[in-house]
């Protein structure tokens, strides 16, 4: 998808698609394969929209992402307005948990704040206290996993700015700011992986990634019935 600012939103100026080979279940298991995908959809939206595309932000998923929540507290000393950097450490704070050798953190999402018993901060700077509370949302991946998407993006000329979740992605294209803030569930099917993400508090409060999706149920109907994968997407 490539996009142009306008003002606060974005215009959707160019589409590519192709069928995802080398993917299963959200992960890369081919790389020229995937490769090859990558490149024909790239070029399809360079093509719509007049632009030459480099760089590009790459959605992850699959079943080897985990999220949990954490919290971390930290001392304001002179119980002066809390600066960036008491909000810096306290984040560093919430995020300072035994992860795998083998796992990397790719999100760490800060859902609320709380000064002196005072809950439900959004944003801390400015504010005065003693001591300040972070509840963050930490999203992890399977190291080999997100390096071998970077790995095709990059075999297909395509500098990769960062990785975003993709129910994340999919939250900032279609939820509003009040489905948010009221509590709304956004769930993606998509043919590899379903993904959901939760929102209460305009804050995310959970996210998942399940390893079933359409082409699942296609592949299914193609045994049950043996007949080609083309047709039993018809019939599905």
């Amino acid at each position: 998808v490539v996009a142009e600012p306008n003002g606060e939103s974005i215009d959707v100026i160019g589409i590519g698609t192709h069928p995802s080979r080398g993917l299963r279940k959200g992960v890369v298991v081919d790389i020229e394969a995937t490769v090859d995908s990558i490149r024909k959809a790239v070029d399809e939206a360079e093509m719509m929209a007049g632009c030459e595309i480099s760089s590009v932000y790459a959605g992850i998923a699959g079943g080897h992402i985990q999220a949990h929540n954490e919290m971390g507290m930290v001392a304001i000393k002179d119980r002066g307005a809390l600066i960036g950097f008491a909000g810096a450490r306290v984040i560093e704070q919430a995020q300072a948990i035994a992860i795998p050798a083998d796992r990397e953190v790719i999100h760490v999402l800060p859902q609320e704040y709380e000064i002196d018993g005072e809950d439900g901060i959004k944003q801390p700077l400015g504010m005065s206290g003693v001591r300040l509370i972070a509840r963050v949302h930490i999203v992890t991946a399977a190291v080999t996993s997100a390096q071998n998407v970077i790995k095709c993006a990059n075999r297909a000329g395509l500098n990769v700015i960062d990785i975003v979740l993709e129910p994340l992605a999919s939250a900032e294209a279609v939820l509003a700011p009040d489905e948010k803030e009221l509590g709304v569930a956004l769930i993606d099917l998509g043919g590899g992986t379903t993904d959901l993400a939760v929102f209460g508090g305009g804050a995310i409060k959970q996210t998942a990634v399940l390893s079933l999706g359409g082409s699942h149920l296609t592949n299914d109907a193609a045994v049950g019935l043996r007949t080609p994968f083309e047709q039993a997407e018809r019939i599905k």
